[in-house]
């Protein structure tokens, strides 16, 4: 059991028998009038949808163990995604859900770290951004100084806009959330 006072971002806690991990924790430090609270987003493990709460600073809460496993890619059927566990060679079933608007970004043997909460994967730790190869763009139109953007297409058909200077067999990094270009790689 952890008091609310010591809840941080991240944590996966216990409430009402659903698990749910804290997406923002913040103390609200009391007033004359108004006690103190810590006030917390949380989003439910299963049916993703979040929710907030105030709790007393000294109310407990059960915090869950979670173990992260790095998995790696197999293959896709329906809306499940399938991940080979590194130590046991089992197959691990994720929902397409859970994994979200990062799905277009793995490809067979992609790496993705899944918490688990004893055998069962309860969410994803998806990364902000993803490196990309560049497969299809056309030349520099005013060379390669020129500050409008070009489309590219990328390894996984997603079409980017890209500076003037990004060519094929380019590796760039976009960011996961947009779709945006951020950066070429070296």
């Amino acid at each position: 059991m952890t008091k609310a006072s010591d809840l941080r971002n991240g944590m996966c806690i216990a409430l009402n028998g659903e698990l749910y991990k804290i997406v923002l924790a913040e103390m609200k430090v009391g007033t004359a009038k108004l006690p103190s609270a810590v006030h917390v987003r949380l989003r439910n493990l299963q049916t993703r949808t979040q929710t907030e709460q105030r709790l007393h600073p000294d109310t407990k809460v059960e915090d869950v163990v979670v173990e992260t496993v790095n998995l790696t890619h197999s293959y896709r059927d329906g809306d499940t995604l399938y991940f080979m566990h590194p130590e046991t060679f089992e197959q691990v079933a994720i929902p397409r859900q859970m994994v979200g608007v990062y799905e277009k970004f793995i490809n067979d043997g992609s790496q993705l770290k899944v918490e688990f909460h004893g055998e069962q994967p309860i969410d994803a730790i998806i990364p902000s951004t993803a490196d990309v190869t560049v497969t299809s763009t056309g030349p520099a139109l005013h060379g390669d100084v020129d500050s409008a953007p070009k489309p590219a297409t990328i390894e996984n058909g997603m079409e980017v806009q890209v500076p003037q200077f990004i060519k094929n067999g380019d590796r760039i990094r976009i960011d996961v959330a947009s779709g945006h270009y951020l950066e070429r790689l070296h």
